[in-house]
């Protein structure tokens, strides 16, 4: 006599010809519901895959310039895969048993699962560790997942994904930055003329205190709105994040990780794209890389201050002075 699970199981429809292994240059997957994708990302279709497309292609150029190998034949990890929109993009570098998308939301990786059949989709903990071992990615990509965050959120997973890639190996996130807070401080003006529609009304209960939000992203504090967004995306995690760079440098600075690209929102898409490096993990290395940060901070506090007391003409060699290899106060990927 068997069981009835052994009889259930039994029972259950043969399929016809197994799926194919995803080849995104042979046919397109097919897609979610559009009310999905939307519901996702925020756009749906071309509008959506073009985003993801420019974000990829980013991505692929700060890898040349950082002398990585690339995205083909690299262990790439898609982390806060979602629905597979940017999965579907590295397809077109990365072969599917290279790829490996993961979320916290097992609907999504189920979804994945069927509709990019191949590829390595599994689902996470809400908090980590995960089961990934040990520097085992080459390269790690989030888009639009540090920028829903709180600040335990992020440094647990910076963590984490220090940890996940290799030495040499690469991290592309975005953010958003202090113009998000204007959109919130924007949103609660137009309610406040009663001309908000639903998405200016929920932008506007971001912040409560939009002054105060302002001035601690400026103090270098990530700053938080806890919304929630549905499922075990819950409030205590999940919501709206702004992140200033200073957060970023310390926080996965500390997880040996070197911030080498820094483009603002807007540049190339509505969030700012961050490029990390993952270097060596011994702790004299660490302490050279706090000190590297300590005294690039303080001089850009010196130039931020000496611009806000400065003539015009001296306001313009100030910025120079930013920009200026070897002065220690120059962007990252100068460094």
């Amino acid at each position: 006599m068997t069981s009835s699970l052994v009889q259930r199981l039994a029972s259950g429809a043969p399929l016809g010809d197994p799926p194919a292994v995803v080849d995104v240059h042979g046919s397109a997957p097919p897609n979610p519901p559009e009310q999905l994708q939307v519901q996702f990302v925020g756009l749906s279709f071309e509008e959506a895959y073009a985003e993801a497309e420019a974000f990829v292609t980013a991505v692929a150029e700060e890898l040349r310039a950082c002398g990585h190998p690339g995205l083909r034949g690299s262990r790439v990890l898609d982390f806060g895969c979602g629905w597979g929109r940017i999965s579907r993009l590295l397809l077109s570098e990365v072969p599917p048993q290279q790829l490996f998308a993961v979320d916290v939301d097992g609907e999504m990786t189920a979804l994945v699962n069927v509709s990019l059949p191949g590829i390595n989709a599994m689902t996470v903990p809400v908090t980590p560790p995960t089961v990934l071992r040990d520097a085992s990615m080459d390269v790690v990509v989030a888009f639009s997942v540090f920028s829903h965050l709180s600040r335990a959120a992020h440094e647990a997973w910076a963590r984490e994904l220090a940890r996940v890639v290799r030495p040499g190996g690469i991290v592309a996130i975005t953010v958003l930055g202090e113009e998000f807070i204007d959109l919130v401080e924007g949103a609660q003006q137009l309610v406040r003329r009663g001309a908000a529609d639903d998405f200016a009304a929920s932008m506007a209960t971001v912040f409560a205190d939009v002054p105060a939000a302002r001035a601690g992203f400026r103090a270098d504090r990530l700053q938080f709105g806890a919304t929630g967004g549905g499922g075990v995306r819950t409030e205590d995690y999940y919501g709206w994040a702004a992140v200033p760079r200073r957060f970023v440098e310390r926080v996965w600075g500390d997880n040996g990780m070197e911030v080498v690209r820094w483009r603002p929102s807007g540049e190339l898409f509505s969030q700012g794209l961050v490029v990390l490096v993952r270097s060596g993990d011994d702790a004299a290395a660490r302490a050279v890389r706090r000190a590297r940060r300590a005294v690039r901070h303080r001089a850009e506090v010196a130039v931020e201050r000496l611009r806000r007391r400065a003539p015009a003409p001296l306001v313009a060699v100030a910025r120079r002075f930013r920009g200026a290899p070897g002065t220690g106060t120059g962007t990252a990927d100068q460094l």
